[in-house]
């Protein structure tokens, strides 16, 4: 099955570092991972609250996203890495980047 790619402008990572369980998970990735998944309806803040570390629905949404997408399910993303690439694409064809 071939991965989507992301069309001309859409080339630079939205993540500046590996984002899952135990990795770097610079704040402004992990938010910006948890409203990407929340755009697509794969995560749910606990409280409505937005933090800046990973918590276990996020893990599980991660894990999830990667299983029900076809793709490697490790739990992680890298910048331009094929999770990341596959949220960006949908998050395009559904007008939220």
């Amino acid at each position: 099955m071939a991965r989507p790619t992301l069309g001309t402008g859409a080339s630079r990572s939205k993540l500046t570092d590996v984002v899952g369980n135990g990795r770097t998970n610079n704040v402004p990735d992990v938010l910006w991972l948890k409203n990407a998944l929340h755009a697509l309806g794969r995560y749910n803040d606990p409280l409505g609250e937005r933090h800046g570390f990973i918590d276990q629905k996020l893990d599980d949404a991660i894990t999830n996203y990667q299983r029900d997408s076809g793709l490697k399910s490790d739990g992680f993303l890298k910048p331009m890495g094929e999770t990341e690439k596959t949220i960006r694409v949908e998050l395009i064809r559904l007008g939220e980047e």
